[in-house]
């Protein structure tokens, strides 16, 4: 059992070894504080040294301290450092500590020191549940004086030793997967920029020969020269929806880029969304008068005004608006309601479509987030999937939030965007809600309704 005297010196030297910050001067700094420790607790050791020897067998490296602070080149290392065979070596091989009275075998006689030696106490280090070296206690007691206690207090000095190396192996081992992972993220963010040009340059591509296919379609519809039979008509509209939606879509993935590369502004300011949502109304009217008979309800209410983008603000409701239209059969209704605590406003809409399940709720506001992928609802709405993603992201970068709720199936939705009020407190802080952009400035494109 050891002394109350030798298990704090012990905690000592295991807090040592967790605080040394240079792992690779690590076994020189930790020596000749344990030796020290030793000492005071009533080993008197002349000198201490840790042995090391690679795959090989052979010695690799040696460190050593003693009172003198004496030279390596006085411990001798030998070519292998079990290379006798003895029973000693044979202990040691196997884990277990020996004593040896052979005290030239690790000591050149040329110490000065020498002659005061007359046992050492090898004790096995393990690392990794093997073998790596050995710790070497030159004793001035005789063999048979050293107490199993003795023995058990350099057992742990090891055990602290291959402790020392485990965290070096960890911290090795942090640096290395720290390095990958900065790497990985240096490459992801290569490619995301490759994709965003790609993704760029490839819509502005496209969007010159669509807009192109869809005049000429419109003048070949509306314009022609020559009377067109019914089929032909029929092909032509088709040409010109799908042509619409092309553009659409290209216009998204656009407004999209630009939003996640940080190329776009929010220069927010006090709006009033009673006005800016009956604008909007009065918009969608003139645009789809022929195509969507819906009634548009304004449950008007006094509000503060909001602190927001005006033109963002106007591509949201836009979009909210427009995924509304398509999915609201004629006869329906599209309901605006406001409500606000003081600090923030919110915007209702809500309509009478086909509503949304709830395990589909959560699909919402995502990439390409379309409930149903069938051909057939892509063709009956139009839509491209990402004007909610798109909302989102405006909404969030005006420091407000949006969300979605519906009953189910057939008993519509309504989406609520929820923004700052424009305050005294948040116009003394203008700063704090603007966005500047990444760059250069990039304009979003217009939303089709």
């Amino acid at each position: 059992m050891l002394s109350e005297e030798k298990i704090t010196a012990f905690l000592k030297l295991q807090q040592i070894v967790l605080d040394i910050g240079d792992s690779a001067k690590l076994m020189q700094q930790f020596l000749p504080i344990a030796f020290a420790e030793l000492n005071l607790v009533g080993y008197p050791y002349i000198f201490l040294s840790a042995v090391f020897r690679g795959e090989d067998g052979k010695v690799k490296q040696t460190f050593f301290t003693d009172k003198e602070n004496s030279a390596l080149g006085e411990i001798t290392k030998g070519e292998n450092l079990f290379q006798k065979g003895s029973e000693w070596e044979m202990k040691v091989m196997y884990g277990e500590a020996a004593v040896v009275s052979d005290v030239a075998y690790f000591v050149n006689p040329s110490y000065l020191e020498f002659s005061k030696i007359h046992s050492l106490l090898i004790l096995p280090i393990s690392h990794c549940r093997k073998l790596s070296g050995v710790l070497v206690l030159a004793n001035p007691k005789m063999p048979d004086e050293i107490t199993a206690e003795e023995i058990e207090f350099g057992e742990m000095i090891t055990r602290l030793i291959d402790l020392a190396f485990r965290l070096q192996d960890t911290e090795s081992s942090l640096i290395t997967i720290n390095q990958q992972v900065y790497e990985m993220n240096l490459k992801l963010h290569q490619l995301d920029k490759i994709k965003d040009d790609f993704v760029s340059i490839a819509s502005h591509e496209l969007r010159t020969p669509m807009t192109a296919i869809r005049s000429y379609a419109w003048m070949a519809l509306h314009r022609s020269d020559v009377p067109l039979s019914k089929t032909l008509e029929k092909y032509i509209v088709r040409v010109l929806m799908s042509t619409e939606r092309l553009i659409n879509l290209v216009n998204d993935m656009l407004n999209i880029s630009r939003i996640e590369s940080g190329k776009i502004e929010i220069n927010p300011e006090p709006v009033d969304v009673m006005s800016l949502v009956k604008d909007i109304i009065d918009e969608v009217y003139y645009s789809k008068s022929e195509e969507k008979r819906v009634e548009f309800i304004v449950l008007e209410k006094l509000v503060p005004k909001v602190f927001a983008d005006p033109e963002k603000l106007r591509q949201v409701f836009l979009n909210l608006v427009g995924n509304s239209l398509k999915f609201t059969p004629n006869g329906g209704k599209i309901t605006f309601g406001f409500f606000s605590d003081g600090k923030t406003v919110e915007i209702s809409i809500s309509d009478t479509g086909v509503g949304i399940s709830r395990e589909d709720l959560s699909k919402l506001f995502h990439k390409f987030s379309r409930l149903d992928n069938s051909y057939t609802a892509a063709a009956t709405s139009g839509g491209t999937g990402l004007g909610l993603y798109i909302s989102k992201n405006l909404v969030e970068l005006m420091h407000g939030k949006i969300r979605a709720t519906s009953e189910g199936s057939n008993r519509g939705a309504t989406f609520t965007v929820a923004l700052p009020a424009a305050t005294p407190e948040v116009l003394k802080n203008i700063e704090q809600y603007r966005v500047k952009p990444a760059g250069e400035v990039k304009s979003l494109e217009p939303v089709a309704l």
